[in-house]
């Protein structure tokens, strides 16, 4: 398979954005009863027929607890979880109400498929028994419930909830990437210790707007979390995220509520382009040259440029209603954007800095100048040739003529080709 597609005139190939990891769906949370691994209870052989006492259930205390909607299912997802291992109950209710206080969902109001008990999917026990109980707390909703699982193992689980607290990061990373197939930005903010995801639908390529606030009402929400995996990931209830003009690139400020009622204030500040370690400079000939010309029915444009020899493979796609022009990196389409090194790069080289100049000639050939810096701080200086482009002055091979001096009625004549000068250098006839 092609590791990158181009971008196509007629209509756009839904592929994935270049250098970009695919967007992971929170509902990969709740996996399918297939994928589980049902634990096996080991037990003593004998020669005498023994009913063994039936154990007080275990205590568990859940430190967190989550409940999230799946409008596709009809379900209310809550997950219980002490921050090591957790209970999942997956509660039908065809409603996007929240469940109902003081009212207790047995295991026959759930989906058991996606109700088990476990760290995770791959070490899931499913429940033979479950009741769920939501409460009116103090400072939230509260839980109690019990469940039996499938290995005979009892559990009595409670969950208090505290107070909420706004809790601050400064995110020191930021990506946004624009999903053509979607038409939607997909934004990260994170730090070592949190990541926050933001689909944001626009159905445009353009960058998001400075200044403007976008809350969860324009967002995804199945694509808008927070957590390191899809598989911890916790949903919003309420999310907001500004994009700003900084000083070195684009600044964000952000609010989340999350489902389990913990706020988060975020903020991002850009910091100024890296120096380039290195500079590469690489042209293509009108051979290895090829421009998609949609300016006029798509407002873009895109160059690409291909080294059989090596694989160095290039495209640029830039948001224009014309093909000559001045360009920097907030021009760039990034989902059409991509840098290859060789054959058996199927990784690339992210785009974090881009300038190009494109010059048309009269014969509707186009130079174009492209300063690309690359994630990996390397600046890669190309330039592609597109049809009969002029060659330059250097490029041109002249022949030269032979310089003969003679007497012509008794004057010196110095003869250059068709040119014919006197000593002072005038030309005679």
């Amino acid at each position: 398979m092609k590791k990158f597609f181009t971008f196509a005139v007629v209509a756009m190939i839904a592929s994935v954005a270049f250098g970009q990891a695919l967007k992971s769906v929170q509902r990969t949370e709740k996996v399918a009863a297939t994928m589980k691994e049902a634990f096996v209870s080991s037990s003593t052989v004998t020669n005498k027929h023994m009913v063994a006492p039936k154990a007080a259930p275990i205590e568990f205390e859940a430190t967190s607890a989550s409940a999230q909607y799946y409008a596709s299912d009809g379900d209310w997802f809550i997950v219980l979880s002490n921050g090591t291992t957790g209970f999942r109950f997956d509660v039908v209710t065809n409603s996007s109400a929240p469940l109902e206080f003081d009212h207790t969902y047995t295991l026959d109001d759930m989906d058991p498929g996606y109700s088990w008990f476990g760290p995770n999917a791959n070490n899931a026990v499913d429940y033979s028994a479950a009741t769920l109980t939501p409460k009116q707390g103090n400072e939230g909703t509260d839980y109690e419930a019990n469940v039996t699982l499938t290995n005979g193992t009892s559990y009595h689980i409670t969950y208090t909830a505290g107070p909420k607290q706004t809790v601050e990061v400064v995110a020191t990373s930021a990506s946004a990437k624009y999903y053509e197939e979607d038409g939607d930005w997909y934004v990260v903010l994170e730090d070592a210790s949190n990541t926050f995801r933001f689909d944001i639908v626009t159905n445009d390529p353009t960058p998001l707007q400075l200044g403007h606030t976008y809350t969860l009402a324009d967002m995804v929400a199945g694509y808008s979390w927070f957590g390191p995996t899809s598989t911890s990931a916790i949903g919003y209830s309420a999310a907001e995220l500004t994009p700003k003009q900084g000083a070195a690139g684009v600044d964000y400020e952000a609010t989340v509520t999350l489902t389990n009622g913990n706020v988060y204030h975020i903020t991002y500040t850009s910091a100024p382009l890296p120096e380039p370690t290195e500079t590469v400079e690489v042209e293509f000939t009108p051979d290895e040259t090829d421009l998609v010309d949609a300016s006029a029915t798509q407002g873009i444009i895109q160059f690409s440029g291909l080294k059989e020899a090596t694989g160095f493979e290039v495209y640029v796609a830039l948001i224009t209603d014309q093909v000559a022009g001045e360009y920097t990196f907030e021009d760039v389409y990034s989902t059409y954007t991509a840098l290859y090194l060789s054959t058996d790069d199927y990784d690339g080289v992210d785009c974090i800095d881009l300038k190009a100049t494109v010059t048309e000639f009269n014969n509707g050939s186009y130079k174009a100048v492209v300063d690309y810096l690359g994630a990996n701080t390397v600046l890669y200086k190309m330039t592609f040739n597109y049809g009969d482009v002029p060659t330059g002055i250097n490029d041109i091979k002249t022949v030269s003529t032979k310089v003969v001096k003679m007497i012509e009625n008794g004057q010196v004549v110095i003869v250059n080709g068709d040119a014919r000068y006197n000593i002072l250098g005038q030309p005679v006839k």
